[in-house]
C-alpha cells in the first residue's frame, strides 16, 4: 500500500505493455460476487454496527473494509470468495494480450494462482513510514485504519520468497526519475 506500484505500472504502460490494474479488476469480481459476499458477512456486520449496502442497494466497499480488516479470518473468508473470480479476470486479460508484454498491477498477487503465469515480479518497495504519510495524503483513512491494513499485507516480499518465484525489488524512495530508473535498469537485466 502506497509503495509506488501505480507509478511503476503507469511508467511500464508507457513503455507498451498492456497493465491489468488488478483493484480495477479486484472491484469488478467484487460486483461479480457482491450478492455471496453481503450473505456471507450480513450477521458479522450487523453485529459490529456496519452497513454493507448503501440506500441505492451498492456494495460499500469502504464499511466491508472495515469489517475485513479488523479480522484476519473474516478477510481470509472473502479472499476465498472473491479470488477466484479475480483469477478468472486476470487470466482472461493475460490471455487477451498474450502478444505482447503483460503487466500486473496488484499488492497481492501471491494469493493468485495467475502467479505461475508470470515470468518475474518487480516488487516495488518503500520505507514504511514513508507509505504510511503517502496514505494519510492519498487516502481518507484513519492513522489505526492505515496500520491495520499495513498489518494485513505485512510481509509481502517473504510471501514471494516462499513462493519460489523469480523476483527483484525496486525501490521507490526518491523521485519518480529515480523510480523509472530503477525500473529501466530491471528491465534491462530481464532483457526488457
Amino acid at each position: 500500500m502506497c509503495a509506488g506500484k501505480n507509478l511503476a505500472a503507469a511508467f511500464l504502460e508507457r513503455r507498451g505493455f498492456a497493465v491489468a490494474d488488478a483493484d480495477t479488476i479486484a472491484h469488478q469480481a467484487l460486483e461479480d460476487v457482491r450478492d455471496r459476499v453481503v450473505r456471507e458477512f450480513a450477521e458479522e456486520a450487523s453485529r459490529a454496527g456496519i452497513a454493507l449496502t448503501r440506500a441505492d442497494g451498492s456494495l460499500d466497499r469502504r464499511a466491508l473494509g472495515t469489517l475485513l480488516f479488523s479480522n484476519l479470518a473474516r478477510l481470509a473468508r472473502h479472499e476465498a470468495i472473491v479470488y477466484p473470480r479475480i483469477d478468472a479476470l486476470l487470466s482472461a486479460f493475460i490471455d487477451m494480450n498474450i502478444h505482447r508484454g503483460v503487466v500486473i498491477n496488484a499488492p497481492l498477487l501471491h494469493k493468485s494462482s495467475v502467479l505461475s503465469r508470470c515470468d518475474f515480479v518487480l516488487f516495488i518497495d518503500a520505507p514504511v513510514i514513508l507509505r504510511f504519510f503517502r496514505a494519510l495524503r492519498r487516502d481518507t483513512l484513519t492513522p489505526r485504519q492505515i496500520a491495520a491494513r499495513f498489518s494485513a499485507q505485512g510481509k509481502l516480499f517473504a510471501q514471494y520468497l516462499l513462493k519460489d518465484v523469480d523476483i527483484e525489488k525496486v525501490h521507490n524512495r526518491g523521485s519518480l526519475r529515480a523510480l523509472e530508473r530503477r525500473l529501466e535498469s530491471a528491465l534491462s537485466r530481464r532483457g526488457y
